[in-house]
Order: structure tokens, then C-alpha cells, then sequence
């Protein structure tokens, strides 16, 4: 029995699953469970939300380069020029963030991921410190790098596990 009127239907989402929803619906269960993982029952559905967060972690990682790069301390031979790169393409990301549609997410990952090998850079160098002799702002806005790149990073994760949604996409829930 169809039901036509449905909101549902009519929005081309079939929530029913199986035949006559009596089927078991298994597709996250792993063989030999009864349940699914438990991370697999949090949704956030807020994507509009979740994408200017995103889009504001990637940001801050671009400033905090910047700030790296108008400093006086390389943290390492030649950071300049890649502290201006990773700043660059935070840019134009944020930038194709807000004015596309795209699902630009794993670019941002790669971002950050970048920015990372550039802190880890700066251990293997000369990275700006309070015991090093950099001043307190230099050395939290060094730190800064690591910590947005890492959220980003747990963002992005939970992106692709489905704990999170951003947009354009959503999960589909219809009250």
C-alpha cells in the first residue's frame, strides 16, 4: 500500500527500508553483533551551522599562518614562503566555501594536514617558543596552528563517519 500524500515520498526519500518495514535494517551492525557502533547512533543534523564552523576552523588556521609569516621568527629554513602558501589556500578555501555549494571538505583536510608538517617543521627547526624567545602572543598563535589543524581534523572525521552533517547535504529528517 502506497502512500501518496506522503511527506516523505513526496520529497523522493523512502524511509521505509524494507518490505512492509518488518525486515531488520542492518547496515552499520558488523557480523556477529546485535547493535551498531555506538558512535553511530549521535547525529548532528545543523549543516549550514556545521559548515561555517568548518569553514571558520580553516580560517583560523590561515590567520594563524599569517601571523607566523608577518613575524620575525622562521620556524624552520624557508617556512615563509610555505606559511604564506598554507595561509593562501585557507583563503581561496574559505572563499569557495561561502560562495559555492561544493562539498569542499576533504581540500580543508588536506589543509590542515599541511599545516601540521608545517608545525612539525618548526619542532625539527626553530619554532617560535616563550623559552625559545618568542613572546607569549607568537608562540599561542604558533600553537594555534597545531590546535585548529587537529580540530579541524576531528571535524572532518566525524564528517565522514556521519556524526555531523554540512552542507549542502543533510540527513534527511523530516519532523
Amino acid at each position: 500500500m502506497e502512500d501518496e500524500k506522503s511527506p516523505a515520498l513526496r520529497a523522493g526519500v523512502d524511509f521505509r527500508g524494507t518490505q512492509n518495514a518488518t525486515m531488520r535494517v542492518s547496515e552499520h551492525v558488523r557480523p556477529g553483533r546485535k547493535r551498531a557502533p555506538l558512535l553511530r547512533y549521535v547525529r548532528f543534523n545543523l549543516p549550514r551551522a556545521t559548515r561555517l564552523l568548518l569553514l571558520f576552523v580553516v580560517a583560523v588556521i590561515g590567520a594563524a599562518s599569517a601571523a607566523v609569516a608577518l613575524s620575525d621568527r622562521e620556524p624552520f629554513a624557508f617556512a615563509a614562503p610555505v606559511l604564506w602558501a598554507v595561509c593562501g589556500v585557507a583563503v581561496v578555501f574559505v572563499a569557495v566555501g561561502l560562495l559555492t555549494s561544493a562539498r569542499i571538505w576533504a581540500w580543508g583536510a588536506a589543509l590542515a594536514v599541511a599545516s601540521l608538517l608545517v608545525y612539525l617543521g618548526g619542532l625539527a627547526g626553530d619554532a617560535p617558543y616563550v623559552w625559545n624567545g618568542a613572546s607569549i602572543v607568537l608562540a599561542a598563535t604558533w600553537n594555534v596552528t597545531l590546535l585548529a589543524s587537529i580540530g579541524y581534523l576531528v571535524l572532518y572525521s566525524a564528517l565522514r563517519y556521519g556524526i555531523i552533517v554540512a552542507a549542502p547535504d543533510d540527513q534527511n529528517f523530516m519532523d
